[in-house]
């Protein structure tokens, strides 16, 4: 019978220390290889996710340094090996403090920054009769993204709206209010670049709101499985100078009226803004 092989301690070190040189890199590259930034409150999100890869670099190279040292140094030249099952109260004084710091220091930091950036930002919604707010209605289906404006009138699903498929444009520094809803099975409306994301539910209106630092095209994305054609579920959302914007808003809304049919109801998808609470 060929016996065992029995992991010696210089062969456990080289092991730690090539998931070293491999973990720390990995876990920097997917902090920073991340979509550029192009919301005013992208970069709250962004440094707890720095935050989170740093705190865990740490305590993985600490424990990795401490089963190094232990590996080759520790009991060098003991041949007699001290065993025990973990039960003496220093035991649980060391298991307490480790695990203390780490939820404290890592989990409770995280909790305390999100819910508090969440309450003051995220889900501080602007008033939404303010002159300077672009509010939009959002229908998924399967498998595109409808958008609606507000006409002249300020009303929705009026003869005057500027309805687009896959076409989001809205100008650089000024609040924009989405309101969502499915037609059909659950959607996911994502912004990458705008580090946010929300559900899109039949039989339910979410809202979420961002506003643009800087003009550019940017990817609308569907963060949930909705069907075969899934993949092909992509918008397209523009930020343009607030010039750029009274120019598109005045062409696209003599597009939308030489499209409207009074008797297509399907196509009159949109709700009153003011009665809804989602």
């Amino acid at each position: 019978m060929t016996p065992k092989r029995v992991l010696r301690g210089p062969t456990i070190a080289r092991l730690v220390f090539l998931a070293s040189i491999t973990f720390v890199p990995v876990a920097w590259a997917g902090a920073y290889d991340i979509p550029h930034d192009a919301s005013v409150h992208g970069h709250m999100i962004d440094s707890i996710f720095r935050y989170i890869t740093v705190a865990t670099t740490i305590c993985f190279v600490v424990m990795a340094a401490i089963l190094i040292w232990s590996s080759l140094f520790h009991r060098q030249g003991k041949a007699k090996a001290l065993y025990t099952h973990g039960d003496r109260k220093n035991n649980y004084l060391v298991t307490a403090l480790v695990g203390g710091a780490v939820f404290f220091g890592i989990d409770m930091v995280v909790l305390v920054r999100s819910a508090s950036e969440l309450n003051q930002y995220f889900w501080k919604y602007p008033t939404a009769m303010a002159p300077d707010v672009v509010r939009v209605e959002v229908t998924a289906q399967q498998w595109a993204w409808n958008f609606r404006y507000p006409g002249a009138d300020g009303k929705f699903n009026t003869p005057d709206d500027i309805v687009t498929l896959n076409d989001l444009r809205v100008p650089v520094d000024k609040p924009v209010h989405l309101k969502i809803r499915s037609k059909d099975v659950i959607h996911s409306f994502y912004l990458p670049n705008f580090r946010n994301k929300i559900d899109a539910i039949p039989g339910n209106i979410t809202q979420l709101w961002f506003q643009g630092k800087e003009a550019g095209k940017y990817e609308i994305g569907c963060a949930q499985h909705c069907g075969v054609s899934h993949y092909k579920m992509r918008g397209e959302l523009m930020v343009v100078t607030p010039d750029e914007f009274a120019r598109w808003s005045k062409m696209a809304a003599a597009d939308s009226a030489r499209r409207y049919d009074a008797a297509d109801i399907e196509a009159h998808d949109g709700w009153d803004w003011e009665k809804e609470n989602g």
